[in-house]
């Protein structure tokens, strides 16, 4: 029996026991290479669950809508490894109740798909623990190798470029897990913290605030980059401040559930060795 088939037999048993109230996968997308999110409410609806090499998206960012799990009721989606992360991080910011998560886990290799073991986040903590050294894809790695090589005018020129192709959509925040704000600080606009024209100014506020404010949040799922239509290689830019804070701080975002942000952290043996 293939992964497909056992995960659409799971999901159907826990439906129609009440162990579960929704589970959230993968379904028939616009084109044959498309998968869309889907809702599976009862366990005749989960024949139009699928999983294969095209479920990509980072599901778990549907888990945090306001009262969906106020209820206390259990919910199971679809996560590959980085939205397990994912789940971590949202359990640590208080978003959300992991008891309440069923995960189904799996992950994909050379275009197949293979289960993962575990329905809990904390089952998953020796594999999110050996991803440490996983790196990018090797492109993106080749063009994060680049940057790395030039100077810091030349890198500041590359994102200039990309960032004044950016048209202010908002895509990225809207498919981020972890953009969960009711309201983001660009739409604030008494007093407006972030010019929302589509101008260098507006554009190189939005792109650095947005990647402030996922240092050491991040998890690599790669949504943003899909998300953008101008094709901004923002997971780059991500992959930098992750870069960064792993090596700062030891800090891997998404390792369990307990982890504290980095950037809302204070030890006392800090050594603040950037004030010398």
């Amino acid at each position: 029996m293939g992964i497909q088939e056992q995960y659409r037999i799971e999901a159907a048993e826990l439906l129609s026991s009440g162990a579960v109230k929704l589970v959230i996968g993968y379904g028939q997308g616009s084109t044959p290479d498309r998968r869309r999110p889907v809702f599976i409410r009862s366990a005749e609806e989960s024949k139009q669950l699928l999983l294969d090499s095209y479920c990509v998206a980072n599901l778990s960012g549907y888990l945090v809508p306001e009262g969906l799990l106020s209820d206390g009721k259990s919910v199971g989606v679809f996560l590959k490894p980085d939205g397990i992360r994912s789940v971590n991080i949202l359990t640590a910011e208080a978003q959300v109740n992991p008891d309440q998560v069923v995960i189904f886990g799996f992950d994909i290799e050379n275009g197949n798909t293979k289960p993962l073991s575990g329905r809990k986040a904390i089952d998953f903590a020796p594999l999110i623990e050996s991803m440490k050294s996983t790196g990018l894809s090797p492109e993106l790695q080749h063009e994060a190798d680049r940057l790395e090589q030039m100077s810091a005018s030349e890198r500041f020129e590359y994102w200039k470029a990309q960032f004044a192709k950016c048209i202010k959509c908002y895509a990225c925040r809207q498919v981020c897990p972890m953009c969960y704000c009711r309201r983001c600080i660009v739409d604030v606009n008494q007093p407006q913290w972030v010019n929302t024209s589509s101008h260098t100014l507006g554009n190189f506020e939005w792109n650095i605030v947005r990647a402030f404010h996922l240092a050491g949040r991040c998890v690599a799922c790669g949504g943003c980059d899909r998300a953008c239509p101008v094709n901004i290689p923002l997971r780059l830019i991500n992959h930098r401040m992750s870069k960064e804070a792993l090596d700062a701080f030891d800090h891997f975002a998404g390792e369990s559930a307990d982890q504290k942000p980095v950037l809302a952290t204070f030890r006392q043996d800090d050594p603040e060795t950037f004030i010398l």
